[in-house]
């Protein structure tokens, strides 16, 4: 009014402004109204225009800043973050994860160490007088060739590798017999302690690998040794296609069989860094710690390495440090006369314990010494093989 206008006319510059009294749909009202008032009054306002223009260009910005918000009520709010907690035990885990995960990578390095640091079981035959570092197929007294080209050709759908190695299947039904007679040799089995010969079942082998005979190998008395050379007619594969499993198997040993086949382990054997891999058994008694069925008893007891190359010197354990037969007791079988030797729980500890103590299989004789069946595990057998060949 001092200076020459109406009271009311427009706030003053020091009055407070629209924005800051309410809402936005009042915001927009009261600009509107005293903007009115303004045009109106523009021969009164004087010396103060520069202020009013300031005023309403204050209130254009404030109306574009507000803008989005006011004309898009359903603007979505700004994420929620995750607490500091949260983050605090995601780091926890972590960290947890990654101590474990070195934990057991050392734990395994130094079970490596120690393993590989082991003596060779054999190096007594390797060192004495008249023996050799070196014992493969080609050291033995009797190399049945003609006996193994004979039952080669009762295999089905036979096939050769790039190597010049035949394969070809067999009915589980047959195979048994075959292996036990393909296996024999003249001077060679019947060296071999009794109790040693006959067709095994690795019942419970995780991997494809179904069948095995021991009487094809130079056998030391003395020394209570056996060195098996990788020959024909020892092995036998399962023969089953990747989506087909053996009667009762685990869900670990199907995820086994889905991914490795029998037919490309079968083929490994013969590839060049495996074909003179010799596996040598040493019978001793049996320790207290041990599930061997009578520990005074006879061939109760053995320990097993691999040899790469053959080399007695020198053994390939890398993962195994518990790898041992002890003979369990075989009550099952109907036989009295068969019981002796027709069970034996095949040790196979991996990286000093770490999946567990006491892993392995069972090593089930199905054929006897003589070629006759041993009962009730030749049944289990092939109810174990559904049919399928190996």
């Amino acid at each position: 009014a001092a200076q020459g206008r109406r009271p009311g006319a427009f706030p003053p510059p020091q009055a407070a402004r629209p924005h800051e009294r309410g809402p936005g749909r009042a915001q927009r009202g009261s600009m509107r109204g005293c903007s009115g008032c303004c045009d109106q009054d523009e021969e009164d306002i004087g010396g103060d225009r520069k202020a009013v223009d300031d005023w309403r260009d204050d209130q254009k910005a404030m109306a574009v800043e507000e803008a989005p918000l006011l004309n898009n009520p359903r603007s979505t709010p700004p994420k929620r973050r995750y607490s500091d907690t949260t983050w605090r035990v995601c780091a926890c885990i972590c960290c947890a994860l990654l101590i474990g995960l070195i934990g057991v990578s050392l734990y395994a390095f130094n079970c490596i160490q120690s393993t590989m640091a082991q003596d060779s079981i054999v190096l007594p035959l390797a060192t004495k007088p008249g023996g050799g570092q070196f014992f493969s197929l080609q050291n033995m007294s009797h190399i049945p060739r003609n006996r193994w080209e004979a039952f080669t050709l009762l295999l089905r759908e036979p096939w050769t590798t790039a190597t010049n190695y035949t394969f070809g299947y067999a009915s589980a039904e047959e195979t048994p017999m075959m292996l036990f007679e393909g296996a024999q040799a003249d001077g060679v089995f019947e060296l071999i302690p009794e109790k040693l010969r006959g067709v095994w079942w690795m019942r419970g082998n995780p991997i494809p690998e179904v069948l095995a005979v021991m009487h094809y190998g130079q056998w030391f008395e003395e020394e209570k040794t056996l060195l098996m050379p990788n020959s024909p007619w020892t092995w036998a594969w399962w023969g089953g296609e990747s989506s087909e499993y053996p009667e009762g198997l685990d869900s670990v040993s199907k995820l086994v069989y889905r991914f490795s086949s029998g037919k490309s382990i079968a083929e490994s054997y013969t590839d060049a860094t495996a074909i003179d891999t010799l596996v040598s058994f040493v019978f001793e008694q049996c320790p207290e710690d041990a599930a061997c069925a009578d520990t005074a008893g006879n061939l109760t007891y053995a320990k097993l390495m691999s040899h790469a190359n053959g080399d007695l010197t020198k053994h390939g354990m890398v993962y195994y440090d518990g790898y041992t037969m002890e003979e369990m007791p075989a009550e099952e079988v109907t036989n009295v006369t068969q019981r002796d030797g027709a069970l034996y729980f095949r040790r196979a500890e991996l990286f000093c314990g770490l999946f567990g103590r006491g892993s392995g299989y069972n090593l089930t004789k199905i054929l006897d010494g003589y070629g006759n069946k041993v009962e009730p595990y030749f049944s289990e057998y092939l109810k174990f093989m559904a049919g399928r060949p190996l």
